[in-house]
């Protein structure tokens, strides 16, 4: 089994900053609230039951792939002015501020479409105080926290994390008119590891794909619910 290692940035890191945790670590409040049926909705006379997203598994599984990096501590930000975006994190640990934030021009990312009606112009950038390592082979995807619904917004990235232990800020949007704390083991990005492989493509004619189609929906419809867990998902481990 191929092992990610995360290495603490500084020699006073795991003082403060949690360490690296599966994402299943971090499920969302949404997500533990949300009923697996829509009330109501369910006839098994009818044979009909009316399950949500609680039951879909390919959303599960992107929630819970890989790993999530938290932020380090408390954070502020301040929004607020569109000229200037505004950030702080507690006075005792103050010596590290200059550590977590940096910054990029705005002509370093001028032709970024970023929608201005929603975010600050201004990136915010923040080191995680935790940088991540894979084996020979094995990549990482640095993506924004899936179905965790924050005013921050990571640019995703990849990383080829064998080569090069990942040591550096993250980039993220700000959501406008936000004035708050990002409270200290937020998720700040979903880390996912992958081995890296060539492929190619192929695109089949309709007689090829639609018995194969068919087949699979008839599989797929043929249960009350569950049908894809059951018999078509492979479980994903991330310890």
């Amino acid at each position: 089994m191929p092992v990610i290692k995360f290495h603490p940035f500084t020699d006073v890191t795991s003082d403060f900053a949690e360490a690296p945790k599966p994402a299943a670590k971090h499920m969302p409040e949404w997500y533990r609230e949300q009923p697996s049926q829509t009330p109501g909705k369910t006839n098994l006379n009818a044979g009909v039951v009316a399950t949500t997203i609680k039951k879909c598994m390919p959303v599960f599984d992107v929630t819970v792939a890989g790993y999530v990096l938290a932020a380090p501590c408390d954070i502020y930000v301040n929004s607020t002015d569109p000229n200037k975006l505004v950030y702080s994190i507690p006075e005792h640990i103050r010596q590290f501020k200059g550590d977590l934030f940096s910054t990029h021009a705005a002509e370093q990312y001028s032709e970024y479409p970023i929608d201005l009606n929603r975010y600050h112009k201004d990136l915010l950038r923040i080191q995680p105080f935790w940088s991540v390592g894979t084996p020979e082979g094995y990549s990482t995807m640095f993506a924004n926290p899936f179905h965790r619904p924050s005013p921050l917004f990571a640019f995703s990235a990849i990383i080829d994390t064998d080569a090069f232990v990942s040591e550096g800020h993250l980039s993220f949007l700000v959501e406008k008119d936000f004035d708050g704390i990002i409270k200290q083991g937020t998720p700040l990005v979903q880390v996912i590891p992958f081995k890296r492989e060539e492929w190619t493509s192929e695109v089949l004619t309709e007689a090829q794909a639609l018995p194969i189609l068919k087949k699979q929906r008839l599989s797929l419809r043929s249960v009350f619910s569950n049908a894809y867990k059951n018999k078509f998902r492979s479980k994903k481990d991330y310890k």
